[in-house]
């Protein structure tokens, strides 16, 4: 769809239940925001939900999920072609979660902290990325943990995932499953 299509059709808001997830990506790069208004009818409560389960809190998941929309909007030209939206969705939420979880860990250290030694003037992120890390690796088995790397350190998709590991992309997708159910307290 390009400009001049989108100028010859008068777009209602009722009519954008009907477009498929993809045109409305299209729309809102094409500047109609109001398409966009239909992307967070359709995933507002699911993300929701996916936070709500990885926070344990209703007003913190709401928060990141407010968020997660809006980094979304701002970031809608770099969905990939032909990636699923609410994949997409699902991992701004998640790496935000995990953000959030980390600044309140580190929050709460130097609250304890402070009191004993120097106020921490600031924290080494590559040494908590990999305290992280070892953490999940510990927790997981070694093939959730490969799966749990290419998909959120590497930033590759299902199929790529799928294709790195020689395993079937539901597979993979079961795996993630299993080892964020895992994490989920841990994190």
């Amino acid at each position: 769809m390009n400009q001049n299509q989108l100028s010859e059709i008068k777009i209602t808001a009722v009519s954008y239940k009907t477009f498929a997830d993809s045109e409305l990506v299209d729309l809102v790069r094409l500047g109609e925001t109001r398409a966009f208004d239909e992307i967070d009818n359709r995933y507002r409560t699911a993300l929701q939900r996916f936070l709500l389960r990885i926070t344990s809190n209703s007003e913190l998941a709401e928060e990141l999920t407010q968020r997660a929309l809006v980094r979304a909007f701002e970031m809608i030209d770099q969905l990939k072609s032909g990636a699923k939206l609410i994949g997409w969705l699902y991992r701004i939420a998640f790496r935000l979660a995990v953000t959030e979880s980390r600044s309140r860990k580190v929050a709460s250290l130097e609250e304890v902290v402070e009191p004993f030694w120097a106020p921490v003037d600031r924290v080494d992120i590559e040494d908590e990325r990999r305290s992280i890390w070892d953490g999940v690796k510990r927790r997981l088995s070694p093939e959730e943990y490969e799966i749990l790397l290419f998909r959120y350190r590497d930033d590759l998709t299902l199929s790529e995932v799928a294709e790195r590991t020689g395993k079937s992309e539901g597979h993979v997708r079961v795996q993630l499953h299993r080892a964020r159910k895992k994490l989920r307290g841990f994190l």
